[in-house]
């Protein structure tokens, strides 16, 4: 991904990003999300076919992970050129911790609440055990491969082309619907689960969303340790199966209530 220092973006969610004033056409950036959308269906559909033949369990590492970075690649290579010198400038590197470490705490607040509320509804948290025929040390590695693939697609491109159109907190809203979207499978899970997970990757996607600031790698980065340790956490509280019951409505609440806290908490700092 090239990222260019000219065009400043703050971090402020509703705030649009500023252009040059020789921006490509509205219909171009349409095209261009387009491709982005539909390489990204044809790669997950892809990877989902691969997945059997691959003798990878889709527990320890579901090949579909990989159908966003694909769909980015193709929309770099159509488009790169055209929108490269507009996407957001890097923000300092102390930035950059400062976010890391509001995900952080996001991320180990949902899953203690998770934690907690498995325990309370009589349900055990999971642990540190091996999953899909590999220990969990492979586990926890392999998640970061899988979660920063995802990333480099919805946080890494899609969302910054959005910016450049709309306002920042309607291209969060927006990614964040098309992730929730492309998990397929669980809106053919009855209403509860559907509306449970939809509602987590909201929420999910407010916080990677809003802390993933600056250059696209710098987003990137941040957005991929996030998406990876809500994979790892809900899966020390919850288990593989995050679309049973009780825990997708656990999980729901946990990612609503940790994204809130995290985002007031920044807003009192800021004051």
């Amino acid at each position: 991904m090239i990222d260019q220092p000219e065009i400043p973006v703050g971090p402020a969610i509703g705030t649009r990003p500023q252009r040059q004033a020789s921006a490509p056409a509205g219909r171009i950036f349409a095209a261009l999300i387009g491709l982005y959308v539909l390489a990204t269906l044809l790669g997950s559909a892809a990877m989902l076919a691969l997945q059997p033949i691959s003798g990878i369990d889709p527990a320890a590492l579901a090949l579909v992970q990989f159908g966003p970075v694909l769909g980015a690649l193709a929309t770099w290579l159509a488009g790169g050129k055209v929108v490269g010198p507009l996407l957001p400038a890097p923000v300092p590197a102390g930035q950059v911790r400062v976010n890391l470490g509001y995900v952080l705490a996001a991320c180990l607040l949902c899953g203690l609440l998770i934690a907690g509320a498995m325990t309370f509804a009589g349900h055990d948290p999971i642990g540190p055990v091996g999953v899909g025929g590999v220990p969990f040390a492979a586990f926890f590695a392999i998640q970061l491969v899988g979660a920063t693939s995802e990333e480099i697609g919805w946080r890494g491109v899609l969302q910054p082309l959005l910016e450049l159109r709309v306002h920042r907190f309607v291209a969060i809203a927006v990614t964040g619907a098309a992730w929730a979207l492309w998990h397929v499978q669980a809106f053919g899970a009855g209403p509860v689960v559907a509306v449970s997970f939809f509602v987590s990757a909201m929420a999910f996607a407010v916080l990677l969303g809003s802390f993933g600031t600056g250059s696209c790698l710098q987003r990137i980065l941040v957005a991929a340790v996030g998406h990876w340790l809500i994979n790892v956490g809900i899966y020390l509280t919850a288990g593989d199966d995050t679309l049973g019951s009780p825990q997708v409505v656990f999980i729901a609440v946990g990612a609503v209530v940790a994204t809130a806290a995290t985002l007031a908490v920044r807003s009192w700092r800021a004051r």
